[in-house]
Order: structure tokens, then C-alpha cells, then sequence
């Protein structure tokens, strides 16, 4: 377990007045722990106090598992197993009474992006029976942790870094399977082999649009057969060490139309100038800016439909957000895509999309595909 990170969070617990805090499976329980579980239709809760040691409800099946992650012995109080017969409730129960926890009057900490009702349920059942003055109050503890995971450390960073080159690899197959009568899944597919190949963990998404589907910013890989003329949107996304790359190329079979090579030049120019000024201390909001000042004034403002960018790390969309309305300054160590895109309606699409990474100073592009119409 990470102890720093869990301290964070505890600080955060006693400040806001809170009983304690409730993980569950996902990139925050992971993140804390190190823990990767899946819950699937079981009930896993990580239960973080004020203060002292965190306890774990687990099926009987990932108890070792468990305990092996966080240094646990057999006979701690750490762990708490409950078989599929039993189920969760008396495990939470015992697991509340051995932290010595109150869950009163007092709200909780959740993590309402990922806790299904599920794990609410279960929580509202081992606090006891509901009384006016012993009623259940939640509070989001996302922004917490979301400020937590947006600044990355060395190790977080040398891990961006290899996704990213793996993307770059998927990237490349992909550029070079295009060609007339070639299939979007069949490129889809020559890209998913390289990036397992160098080394992915996971392949999360892998996007080949061509034609009249690049118009779609999040549109299905199908059977359509590439034609002269077709814009190929490839976006695509890699895991290495739990860590996200999220890259985006588009290419031309063979010779773009002249709109089409103006929809190129005008994307390209918004993610040339927003690379540049990505530095500590420039906000999210003033990067978006800046790639929507460069497509609207080719022109194509309206064909512009999403923020420029998003955070990467566990997740794919995270901290810090690149986006109108995101006025904090951005600090060293954030992560996050430069992505600016046209789509036409029934004509097609282009999107060029980086992976950027703060340094005290600037920034590091950590995508190395040419960027170049080919």
C-alpha cells in the first residue's frame, strides 16, 4: 500500500468531519493500495478511517490475494472474508466493529463516480437500523482523489511514457496496413497485434473510422472498405502498468479532397499551437482556447464539438481537463491529450491528438508519430 497516498486521504476524512471512507474496486482503489480486484456481482469495499490501518470486506476468494498486496497476516484484522453462501453484510458488520466505527449522524466518504447502489445498500444495512437522528449522508470523495492522481510521480510517469510509445507502435501498423479495399477492423486489428506484441497490458479502445464514419468522433470499427479519397481517423489506446496512452492519427487513402486537406492544416495548426503553450501555470481553459481560436478563425469553428483534452492516467479521462471552465493553473507532473478535431456531417473527420506530460518549465510531447499529412 502506499502509505503517503492513504495519509492524504485520512487527513482529508478527519477535515471534512467525515465517519470514514468507503473504496471500491477501480482506479482510486488502486491508486491507494496497489489493489487491482474486480467485483463483478460481489461486494468489495476497502474501509479507510481517520486514522489507523484501512480494512478490506473481500470474497473468501481474493482474501489471500489481499493479504499477500497489503502485508497482512492470516489472523489480522485487516482482512474480512465472507463466502458466496453467507454473503458481505456480516463481514462489513465485523469489519465496522473491529475500526470501531460509528456511522451515525456522521456522512461518509464514497466514491459516486464508481460505488453501485450495491455497495450502498450493504453499507445502509451494517450501520444499523435507520432512525431519524441516524440517517446515511454520502460525500463525494472524487475531487479528492482526483487532485491526488493528477499530479504524476516518477514511476507514474515512466509508465505514461512506455504506454505512450506503445500507442506510437499501433500507430504505425495501423498507417501502414491503409490502402483501397482494406477494411476499418482489418486495420483496427494489424494495430491491436503490434501493441500487444511491444508489450501492452490491455487494449481499452481502438477506433479506425473511415470515410464518412471519420465524421463521428466516437463511432464504431466496422466493415466498411477504405476508397481514394477516405480520411482514416485512427485513435487508439493502450495499458502498460495500469496506465493509459491515448494517441490519434488521421491519414488520407491516397489523395485528399481539397476540403479535406483544409480540414488537416486547420487541426493540425489548433494542436501545433496548443502543444506549444502547454506550460505550468497556463489553465485548461486557455489551451482549449487556443486550438478553438486556430480552427475557428480557418473557418470550421462549428465543426469543433468537444474539449481540446483530458487527463490521463488509471483512466483514460481523469484530471485535469482541457476544457472552457477549467480555470485552475496547471502544475508539473499533469498529464493529459492536446486533441482537436473537425468533423463534417456525412463528409469526414480529422483529429490529431498528443500526449502531453508538465515539466517545471514546458512540457514533453510524449507521442512521436509524425504528425505530417501522409
Amino acid at each position: 500500500m502506499n502509505a503517503s497516498r492513504i495519509a492524504i486521504l485520512q487527513h482529508a476524512v478527519r477535515d471534512q468531519g467525515l465517519a470514514c471512507a468507503f473504496l471500491v474496486p477501480g482506479p482510486n482503489l488502486r491508486y491507494l493500495t496497489g489493489l487491482q480486484l474486480e467485483a463483478f456481482e460481489r461486494v468489495i469495499l476497502g474501509i479507510v478511517p481517520p486514522v489507523g490501518d484501512l480494512a478490506f470486506v473481500v470474497p473468501q476468494l481474493e482474501a489471500d490475494k489481499v493479504r499477500a498486496r497489503i502485508g497482512a497476516d492470516p489472523h489480522s484484522d485487516a482482512v474480512f472474508p465472507y463466502t458466496d453462501d453467507a454473503g458481505p453484510l456480516d463481514a462489513v458488520r465485523k469489519a465496522l466493529r473491529a475500526l470501531t466505527l460509528d456511522l451515525g449522524p456522521r456522512a461518509m466518504g464514497a466514491e459516486f463516480l464508481h460505488m453501485r447502489l450495491l455497495e450502498r445498500h450493504i453499507i445502509e444495512q451494517a450501520s444499523g437500523p435507520v432512525r431519524p437522528d441516524r440517517s446515511i449522508h454520502f460525500h463525494d470523495l472524487g475531487p479528492i482523489v482526483a487532485r491526488m492522481r493528477a499530479v504524476k510521480d516518477s514511476d507514474e510517469l515512466a509508465a505514461l511514457k512506455r504506454a505512450a510509445q506503445i500507442v506510437d507502435t499501433g500507430i504505425a501498423a495501423a498507417a501502414s496496413t491503409i490502402t483501397p479495399g482494406v477494411t476499418e477492423r482489418e486495420v483496427a486489428a494489424a494495430a491491436e497485434r503490434a501493441m500487444l506484441a511491444a508489450g501492452a497490458d490491455s487494449i481499452p479502445f481502438n477506433a479506425v473510422l473511415a470515410g464518412a464514419n471519420s465524421a463521428l468522433p466516437h463511432g464504431e470499427t466496422g466493415d466498411y472498405a477504405m476508397r481514394d479519397g477516405d480520411m482514416v481517423i485512427c485513435d487508439i489506446g493502450a495499458t502498460y502498468r495500469g496506465y493509459n496512452g491515448d494517441i490519434t492519427r488521421t491519414f488520407a487513402v491516397g489523395k485528399p479532397t481539397p476540403q479535406m486537406a483544409k480540414v488537416y492544416a486547420a487541426v493540425y495548426d489548433a494542436n501545433r499551437a496548443a502543444c506549444r503553450a502547454a506550460r505550468p501555470e497556463v489553465t485548461g481553459e486557455q489551451l482549449d482556447w487556443i486550438a478553438r481560436d486556430a480552427i475557428t478563425r480557418a473557418g470550421f469553428g462549428e465543426y469543433f464539438t468537444h474539449r481540446t483534452g483530458h487527463g490521463l492516467g488509471l483512466e483514460i479521462h481523469e484530471e485535469p481537463y482541457i476544457v472552457q471552465g477549467a480555470a485552475e493553473p496547471l502544475k508539473p507532473g499533469m498529464v493529459f491529450t492536446i486533441e482537436p478535431g473537425i468533423y463534417i456531417p456525412g463528409v469526414g473527420g480529422v483529429r490529431i491528438e498528443d500526449d502531453l506530460a508538465l515539466t517545471e518549465d514546458g512540457c514533453v510531447v510524449l507521442t512521436a508519430f509524425p504528425r505530417e499529412l501522409a
